[in-house]
């Protein structure tokens, strides 16, 4: 009798591979030691071109990294945290590298998908340290530093919009007005650049400032300018 012998089913079990960083810094210096340094940690890393955003994400995409540490100010290519969304995408956590202190743009960074923050003004130690909790899947900042950022954030949004509200109420043609004012220029070149007369320029520069609540052209500038309104609000073309 020939007996034959079926060996079991195995499942096969393949290790998955350790964590994989991306560098992305424009300090070269930095960068060299961050990779040195994390290599002799035992970690796998790469460190893409930073001249533009595309070299950065096409090298993400090729390296399929599990975290990125990112410098928020890349010179020459803009500001980090327009591509923490991007790297999420394609599956990494994102570590923000900064020696910022503003805690709106650090709130900015948190409220677009960072895992955490890094500050460069804390040292090279410490960022390694950060850097290495951030690899091994452990919190970096804080849950109660996290929520207070968002909720800073959160307030100066309210009070921006406070400081905007005013200037809703304005016309396309007043709005178109008042900038022009805010560029230091007078009623009549308002007038003649937009084909009116100097009484229809005057009428809607008396609308403008009853709107706003101030008394004088000098006033309404100034609301303008501490409000930010004239750098965020686009104006219609001067028929």
């Amino acid at each position: 009798m020939t007996f034959t012998l079926t060996p079991p089913e195995v499942e096969v079990v393949v290790p998955t591979s350790g964590p994989r960083l991306l560098l992305v810094d424009d300090h070269q210096l930095l960068v060299e030691t961050l990779q040195m340094s994390l290599r002799q940690a035992g970690l796998e890393v790469s460190v893409p071109p930073c001249a533009s955003f595309d070299q950065v994400l096409a090298t993400a995409a090729e390296v399929r990294p599990t975290l990125v540490v990112l410098d928020l100010d890349l010179q020459g290519s803009g500001y980090g945290y327009d591509l923490i969304g991007p790297l999420r995408e394609l599956g990494a956590e994102v570590l923000v590298l900064t020696g910022s202190t503003d805690r709106i743009e650090l709130a900015k960074c948190l409220e677009s998908g960072a895992l955490g923050l890094a500050s460069k003004a804390h040292g090279f130690g410490n960022v390694l340290d950060q850097i290495r909790r951030a690899a091994a899947g452990e919190t970096v900042t804080p849950v109660t530093e996290r929520a207070q950022l968002l909720a800073d954030l959160c307030a100066s949004r309210r009070a921006t919009e406070q400081r905007q509200a005013p200037f809703e109420s304005l016309s396309a043609r007043e709005r178109d007005v008042l900038r022009q004012i805010v560029d230091g220029q007078q009623a009549a070149a308002i007038a003649a650049a937009s084909f009116v007369s100097l009484a229809t320029v005057r009428t809607q520069i008396r609308s403008i400032l009853l709107k706003l609540d101030v008394t004088s052209q000098v006033a309404a500038v100034a609301l303008a300018r501490q409000g930010g309104w004239f750098g965020t609000v686009a104006v219609e073309p001067t028929r």
